[in-house]
């Protein structure tokens, strides 16, 4: 039994003016480090690692899974 229910409307909010997460100037160079592996065995994603612009978005998470995967496939096919 659900017991209270929160909803947030992000396009009402004067705070957020739609949207709750964008990177500053300069900080899709910070998402870029941030997805690189580590020698090549930790691959990361998410929301934070991805570079093309979705930040913040379902969009961008699983854009950087299939970025992450891809590489992960590439690096175990050279080996």
């Amino acid at each position: 039994m659900v017991d209270n229910i929160y909803y947030h409307n992000w396009t009402n909010d004067p705070f957020s003016r739609g949207a709750y997460s964008y990177p500053k100037v300069g900080g899709l160079a910070a998402a870029k480090a941030l997805a690189e592996p580590i020698e090549d065995t930790i691959f990361f994603a998410g929301e934070a690692t991805d570079f093309s612009g979705a930040s913040g978005t379902v969009h961008a998470a699983v854009q950087s899974g299939i970025s992450a995967a891809r590489r992960l496939l590439q690096t175990a096919s050279s080996d």
